[in-house]
């Protein structure tokens, strides 16, 4: 991801047509503050889209791994094995 551009919340609103259109055709990203704090980030669609997709499936393989290391426990458990 590209370091976004900062921008204070005032100017977001008065440039929001043109931060959406920055975001959707030409892939920025825009950090909007508040008193010098980051308030939210405009992102590409795309870019949320898949990052989205990604965190659903990086949930399913951390539990799927959590399982693993249960079931490999209780394997080694079983057969009597140090760990």
């Amino acid at each position: 991801m590209k370091k976004p551009e900062t921008i204070p919340v005032e100017r977001a609103r008065k440039e929001f047509a043109d931060l959406l259109d920055g975001t959707q055709h030409k892939g920025q990203f825009v950090e909007i503050t508040r008193r010098g704090k980051a308030a939210g980030v405009v992102v590409p669609p795309d870019w949320f889209g898949n990052t989205a997709a990604e965190q659903v499936e990086l949930r399913e393989l951390r539990r799927e791994n959590a399982e693993l290391r249960r079931e490999n426990a209780e394997l080694r458990n079983a057969a009597g094995v140090d760990e």
